[in-house]
């Protein structure tokens, strides 16, 4: 999907409002001195204002993340990378080695007024259907992030690996309200992608577009040029297609009368990464559990390989490191590397050290990709690709580095990730350890015994 050239044309349904197309798909919008307030679709605006995560951004003939389906060339070499910071970079390339997006990232869908939080309500208004089974998420965690302008929310216990999810936001009459109380409708976009025929009108070429296309009509203007046109209702249409024939989208979240089509104001769709992960989410309540002076458990959201789980000791190798970082500041090697063992049960895996951990000193878990599930290395959660990174979240002015992540959240991640950085970057460290940052897929840090 290229970037398209007119946003403006996109941003508000007035400009469609006396076609007959608008009102035929959608019910009755608001008139003009009740103007409503829209979820908007505009992927050349600066961030862009799309739902996220996005199947558009999966690459179908690779099934990984490709963010050169929406042109943006990530960089081979994040540290002289001219055109994005080296921590977004880092990010995007993490990303792009996924078969789907992380467990714990929150799905976000702009909105161009703030809704009332009342209204936002789970799973009648904000609705998500679990493809593989057809079921409802029913637990989401919602919040309205005045900063950015979008309406987000995620599952209490994150999403599943190797899912599909479409989501849609119910508006019109019995949908979200803002708080002045004005319904939500669909942007143009959005009723294009409820259509039933081509946006196109069957033309391949611009030279074929013909001038009585409603569509063209709809999103035609001033210095728009027929070239630009095609372009631009060819990448709705390609969206269009993929709603509506690859991705059943309309059908399943109207399936069991969830959200009916005329009812959606926005709705996507996004795949999850099919890799067993060991999620890092503080907001979710996903950190290490302290459960006795000698141990502590981590929670594999998948499979894992017992085998794979190996304790790591001076002199030898291992996929789990356990590491007292107050010792190791003193160079006291022997305390820094505490004795311990592993248990698994379940999908719940337990350090047991030998001798009882010290209350007050800075403890760290490292997991490495040695340690598998279903014979392939477990993914990094995104928390944990911004703490092992070599980029700063933060520039100069305080703001962060990376999209999506907040200067509130990136001031309190830059800290750890400045600390890690000088502990993998030391000589005798990366000589006794072999640790590469791009194979530790979990990292944490905390003071012992609260995580």
């Amino acid at each position: 999907m290229r970037t398209m050239g007119t946003p403006s044309a996109f941003l508000r349904c007035a400009a469609g409002a006396a076609l007959g197309l608008v009102i035929s798909c959608a019910p009755d919008i608001a008139t003009d001195d009740d103007m409503p307030e829209l979820l908007p679709f505009d992927p050349a605006a600066v961030p862009a204002q799309i739902p996220q995560p996005t199947h558009l951004v999966i690459d179908p003939a690779t099934g990984l993340v490709s963010f050169a389906a929406v042109g943006v060339q990530v960089p081979a070499d994040c540290a002289t990378a001219s055109t994005m910071s080296q921590a977004q970079c880092e990010f995007y390339q993490y990303l792009e080695q996924l078969d789907g997006f992380p467990t714990d990232l929150e799905a976000t869908v702009p909105a161009s007024a703030a809704p009332n939080l009342a209204s936002l309500t789970a799973p009648h208004n904000l609705v998500a259907v679990d493809t593989s089974s057809g079921q409802l998420v029913t637990d989401l965690s919602v919040r309205w992030d005045a900063a950015t302008k979008q309406i987000v929310f995620v599952p209490k216990s994150g999403w599943e690996i190797g899912r599909t999810y479409h989501l849609g936001v119910r508006g019109y009459d019995d949908g979200i309200r803002s708080e002045q109380g004005k319904r939500f409708v669909s942007s143009v976009p959005y009723l294009l992608f409820k259509q039933t025929e081509s946006l196109t009108c069957g033309a391949t070429t611009a030279a074929d577009l013909r001038s009585d296309c409603p569509f063209a009509a709809l999103l035609a203007g001033p210095g728009i040029s027929q070239e630009q046109l095609f372009r631009d209702l060819s990448d709705l249409e390609a969206i269009r297609v993929s709603y509506t024939r690859d991705l059943d989208l309309w059908g399943v979240l109207d399936s069991k009368g969830h959200l009916p089509k005329e009812q959606v104001a926005a709705a996507w769709s996004f795949p999850t990464h099919s890799s067993s992960v060991i999620e890092l989410n503080p907001t979710l309540g996903k950190l290490p559990k302290v459960t006795s002076p000698q141990t502590i458990e981590l929670q594999v959201k998948g499979p894992i390989d017992v085998d794979s789980l190996s304790a790591w000791a001076l002199g030898g190798a291992g996929s789990v490191f356990l590491l007292d970082l107050t010792e190791l500041e003193k160079m006291d090697l022997a305390k820094g590397v505490p004795a311990f063992a592993i248990e698994v049960e379940g999908s719940k895996v337990t350090l047991r050290t030998t001798a009882a951990m010290t209350d007050g000193h800075l403890m760290a878990i490292l997991v490495t990709k040695g340690a598998t599930g279903g014979g392939r290395p477990l993914a990094a959660a995104p928390m944990t690709v911004l703490l092992r990174g070599r980029g700063k979240l933060l520039d100069d002015a305080g703001r962060s580095t990376v999209e999506g992540v907040s200067d509130a959240d990136a001031s309190q991640l830059e800290p750890g990730r400045t600390d890690l950085a000088s502990l993998l970057d030391d000589q005798l460290f990366a000589q006794l350890t072999k640790l590469k940052r791009e194979d530790i897929v979990y990292v944490y840090a905390f003071t012992f015994p609260n995580p």
